[in-house]
């Protein structure tokens, strides 16, 4: 849920603050008044089924506000199998080369596509420095 919400800052154009006050951010945003009661019926979820029903309508919602944001061809945004597992997924990464494929400069063509680093870390002191090394802000 919280990289979904980061994903619609991001289409927004928004910044995405630090997990404290991701969720204020969120909130203004004008997909949240939809999307928000389908993030809260994920964390209501008592059993699987539920729980992965509204994950995927979440998906589906996000997946088309990508599609609308016109930064690459529309792709399908609906649910599927999770290979021949009884899961059912985005498949995200469809999204993500996607988005890959419209970026021209030949040199961030070249870097691997690893993401960012607040991706795998959420802490701020870390966030905040800008070489390896520096000491955080007092």
């Amino acid at each position: 849920m919280r990289d979904l919400m980061r994903v619609c800052l991001l289409l927004e154009r928004r910044y995405a603050p630090y997990t404290k006050w991701l969720g204020s951010a969120f909130s203004r945003l004008p997909v949240a008044e939809s999307l928000a009661p389908v993030l809260r019926g994920v964390l209501a979820a008592t059993d699987h089924p539920s729980r992965e029903a509204h994950l995927c309508d979440a998906y589906e919602a996000v997946a088309a506000l990508q599609n609308a944001s016109g930064l690459t061809s529309a792709v399908d945004p609906r649910r599927r199998p999770y290979h021949s597992r009884p899961f059912l997924v985005l498949r995200a990464e469809r999204f993500a080369q996607a988005l890959a494929r419209t970026v021209t400069d030949p040199d961030l063509r070249a870097l691997p596509l690893l993401g960012s680093v607040d991706q795998w870390a959420d802490s701020t002191d870390l966030l905040q420095r800008a070489r390896a090394g520096d000491r955080p802000a007092p």
